[in-house]
């Protein structure tokens, strides 16, 4: 079995929302089939092996990571979410107080028109993040990374 992750990247980005006492981080897709198949791939992570990571990068930017441990997973297929280059200052500072404090779920959304709030169409169901963490760009170089660090290259 292979404990490699298929990294998707191309992701218009995401959009911070607010769902009782948590928040949402929806990853969001202008292609509504890739969204699906997506959607119905992360439906079955298990919450335990699930991780969600933000790398705080220099200039005001951060990344985002999201896999199931492919090391305890029991499907033959890793996918894993990756996305580069946002803004820390476009909502991630205001949200990063509160996700500090509880972890984020996640949600795969569809966007007709990613500039326009009103064609977002939510394609997931709200999936609890176990494993949350928030680095520096430079503790890539640990171990404990290493999937982090694969999803960058």
């Amino acid at each position: 079995m292979s404990f490699e992750i298929d990294w998707r990247k191309n992701f218009y980005g995401i959009s911070w929302a607010h769902e009782k006492d948590r928040i949402v981080v929806s990853i969001v897709f202008e292609d509504k089939d890739e969204a699906v198949e997506i959607s119905k791939n992360i439906e079955n992570w298990s919450e335990k092996f699930t991780r969600l990571t933000i790398i705080e990068k220099e200039e005001d930017e951060f990344a985002l990571c999201c896999y199931q441990d492919p090391q305890v997973s029991k499907t033959d297929k890793h996918i894993g979410l990756f996305r580069t280059g946002m803004r820390q200052s476009s909502g991630y500072n205001q949200v990063k107080p509160i996700i500090e404090e509880k972890a984020p779920l996640l949600q795969i959304a569809f966007a007709a028109d990613a500039i326009d709030i009103t064609t977002y169409e939510e394609i997931s169901k709200l999936i609890p993040i176990r494993k949350f963490r928030i680095i520096n760009e430079k503790d890539l170089k640990k171990q404990e990374y290493y999937y982090e660090k694969m999803s960058t290259l």
